[in-house]
């Protein structure tokens, strides 16, 4: 969470997600309503409304907050992996395994498209910083390489959570390497 939010606003926003964690290990997303949240958090009906406008938009803060989770972890990965091109997908990859569970109780509904549109968006923001250190053709547009890269990998993500992919992750992210280091990077520059 970032430092200049309120921490009492840091621990509503943490009980909220976790309400919605532990509601979705337990039923489909259809099925939970802005009660189940208020009770699982033991919060009143007009703090959860100052935060958000309903359950989807609960999804939405969440993967706002997830995002710099990982962000923080493809640093690392960064750091780690240096010959890695893009070491934002691991971090990725390990948490949908991780929770693979809760990203199930989407399926099959309206809101897997709120799902795929809010891991769409983490990914595109996850990505761009890493594009920043690749060498690209030069006839192509890096929004058009970043467009590519969320494009596949929110593809093969979708995919690999089906189940039609029985993958580890670490093997589901070196084939995804491979795929872009053939298919997008010249050769990796040093960041400046």
């Amino acid at each position: 969470m970032p430092d200049n939010i309120d921490r009492r606003v840091a621990r509503t926003q943490r009980a909220m997600r976790a309400a919605l964690v532990g509601l979705l290990r337990r039923k489909a997303y259809a099925d939970i309503t802005v009660q189940d949240i208020l009770d699982e958090a033991d919060i009143g009906r007009s703090t959860f409304y100052s935060h958000c406008s309903g359950k989807d938009q609960l999804v939405r803060l969440s993967f706002r907050l997830l995002r710099a989770e990982l962000a923080a972890a493809a640093s690392e990965e960064r750091d780690d992996a240096p010959a890695c091109l893009l070491p934002f997908a691991l971090p990725v990859i390990r948490h949908l395994a991780d929770h693979r569970d809760l990203y199930g109780a989407f399926a099959g509904s309206q809101a897997s498209d709120l799902l795929l549109g809010e891991l769409r968006q983490l990914v595109l923001e996850l990505a761009r910083g890493d594009l920043k250190h690749l060498t690209i053709a030069a006839d192509v547009p890096p929004d058009v390489a970043l467009q590519f890269v969320a494009g596949a990998f929110t593809a093969l993500l979708a995919w690999w959570l089906d189940g039609r992919g029985r993958l580890a992750p670490e093997a589901l992210d070196a084939m995804f390497q491979q795929l872009i280091r053939d298919g997008l990077a010249g050769q990796r520059t040093v960041a400046s």
